[in-house]
């Protein structure tokens, strides 16, 4: 990480395949049509298997129409069609006329399902364009100076100038060679954690610079309707995602498009979270549906090669870290409300045009603060331990044949209710990774001493009425806040040497007070309200309590508070 002493030099990653022809998200992109077609034909084949009379696919499809129907009288959204309403129109008037003279025969059914699915698949499936790659790499930098009029902004030169300036401002850490070394012969599953609205570029960025091929990766359709961002987006690899269709044939299509593409070799990139922490905690309860898709790819990958050499699929957690996140009081405000499960997309007045996304991202990345990717250990698709040649291990060191958790008497086979437990097994894996390769930074302490110690001044007051503590008791002695400020980076310290978290660097500064200063002076830098602040007595004062909760929640659950 740059510690501002300019001694660092970044390590800038080649690319384990030059040629961009040749990476998996290309070769599997060449088609579309084909991959569109692939994708309809099983989707097709699922959703008769679960629903064989015609009773059964009356019933699908008047559920899809009614979920529908509720969609469309929502808030519509300009990524939308244009003939969505008439098309499901027709769709409710064909079910009505088949239902009129129902015979026990799913022909003309089956033809309708065929419509709903491959207008799903349609919006779904992603592309990837070397062109447009290539310039994204090169000349993105070139066109947000121009655009936004910031040739005067040494920051921001210094951010979009090129890969190696950008590596001085995001610190890449973690097992990067052994993610690389597995990328070339395997596949490989990114999980990271979501905070920000800039993480998919940020995680995009990442795994660009430590040279791998690019990933394919679900983003919100709402995304799309930002038109900067969706020229990117449409070629790029990603593939659309809309939760509010909440139907079982989207779900089906959407799960199906994942696992193909995965089955083929493509690198893919999940938010298991589902939507951005809005308290900031690391992420502890998972979205399954997609980390399930990786794991029918890998049954599928082994039943096709009878078992022997077969491609073997690696998960990676990857946690961001953050000293400074711009949406913060925003998201601490809907958790706080108990409303975070159901707000998952950013207001449409936020984000909603090129020009407002835009200065949201040279806002944070001209802010002057600090943020990691942190690369986990690879596991294997349940969640095991691997070694340095991807031999899965068992938790006693023992090697394990991963073929043997999908047989049953000897004989590969298809369990759906076995698999939704692996899957949970693979979460709670993740979830245990997240909080080893969280890295806890100087703002991340000065947070979490502040409110701890706000805590502990008023033992009565739940955390709703610490919040509400008010401003003239919001000041904490200098000597104090540095004593707990001791206390809890020794701590992080030790856990660091027992493997238990990351730590910047810049924590292990010899002077306790180089850390409170750093921390507080980058502290939610560009937030309009400064979470803490130093008095003429270099005192410590809070302007934001609810803003200092959520920065302070980063590196909770770590059993610090015994130590403040």
């Amino acid at each position: 990480m740059n510690n501002g002493n300019g001694n660092n030099q970044p390590q800038v990653y080649k690319r384990i395949i030059q040629d961009i022809h040749e990476w998996p998200i290309a070769k599997i992109s060449k088609n579309r049509e084909a991959v569109i077609e692939a994708v309809v034909e099983e989707t097709m084949q699922t959703i008769l298997q679960k629903n064989k009379t015609e009773d059964d696919v009356h019933n699908e499809l008047a559920k899809a129409i009614y979920y529908e129907k509720i969609r469309i009288d929502g808030r519509r959204w300009k990524i939308d069609p244009k003939d969505d309403k008439a098309f499901w129109d027709y769709v409710k008037n064909r079910l009505v006329e088949l239902e009129s003279h129902a015979d026990n025969k799913i022909d003309e059914e089956k033809e309708l399902l065929r419509k709903i699915i491959t207008r799903y698949v349609t919006e779904i499936v992603g592309n990837f364009n070397v062109r447009t790659y290539n310039f994204a790499e090169r000349f993105v930098p070139f066109a947000f100076n121009r655009l936004l009029n910031a040739s005067h902004s040494r920051a921001f030169r210094k951010i979009f100038g090129n890969k190696k300036h950008l590596l001085r401002s995001i610190n890449l850490v973690g097992e990067i060679e052994q993610v690389r070394k597995f990328a070339k012969d395997s596949i490989i599953i990114a999980v990271p954690t979501h905070s920000s609205n800039i993480d998919s570029i940020t995680a995009g960025w990442g795994i660009s610079a430590i040279g791998l091929p690019a990933f394919f990766y679900g983003a919100g359709l709402n995304l799309f309707s930002v038109r900067f961002l969706a020229f990117f987006m449409h070629r790029l690899g990603a593939y659309k995602v809309d939760r509010r269709k909440k139907n079982a044939i989207y779900l089906e299509a959407l799960k199906v498009y994942s696992t193909q593409v995965i089955q083929q070799g493509g690198h893919s990139l999940f938010f298991p979270g589902g939507t951005r922490s809005r308290s900031n905690h690391l992420e502890s309860n998972l979205k399954l549906g997609l980390l399930g898709t990786a794991l029918e790819a890998q049954r599928r990958l082994i039943l096709n090669s009878n078992g022997e050499n077969f491609k073997k699929i690696f998960v990676v957690p990857v946690t961001m870290n953050y000293g400074f996140i711009l949406e913060a009081p925003e998201l601490i405000d809907e958790y706080l409300r108990n409303v975070g499960k159901e707000r998952y997309f950013v207001p449409a007045d936020k984000y909603s045009s090129s020009y407002k996304l835009i200065k949201f991202m040279i806002r944070f990345f001209t802010a002057d603060a600090d943020f990691n990717i942190a690369f986990g250990k690879c596991m294997d698709i349940f969640g095991n331990t691997v070694d340095e040649n991807g031999i899965s291990l068992n938790a006693n060191g023992n090697e394990i044949d991963i073929r043997d958790y999908f047989k049953s008497k000897g004989e590969l086979t298809n369990d759906t209710q076995r698999d939704s437990v692996y899957t949970k097994m693979l979460s709670e894996s993740i979830v245990a990774a997240f909080k080893i390769n969280n890295v806890a930074m100087c703002e991340h302490v000065v947070a979490f001493t502040a409110f701890k110690l706000f805590q502990k001044k008023n033992p009565e007051l739940d955390i709703y009425g610490v919040l509400r503590i008010p401003e003239e008791f919001r000041e904490i002695d200098k000597e104090e806040f540095k004593h707990a400020a001791t206390q809890v980076r020794d701590k992080l310290l030790k856990l660091r040497s027992n493997g238990k978290i990351r730590i910047d660097e810049l924590l292990e500064a010899e002077n306790i007070d180089d850390v409170i200063e750093y921390g507080v002076k980058k502290l939610g830098v560009y937030h309009a309200k400064r979470p803490l602040v130093f008095t003429k007595q270099k005192n410590i004062k809070c302007q934001n309590m609810k803003v200092l909760l959520f920065y302070h929640n980063r590196i909770e659950n770590y059993g610090l508070e015994k130590y403040v």
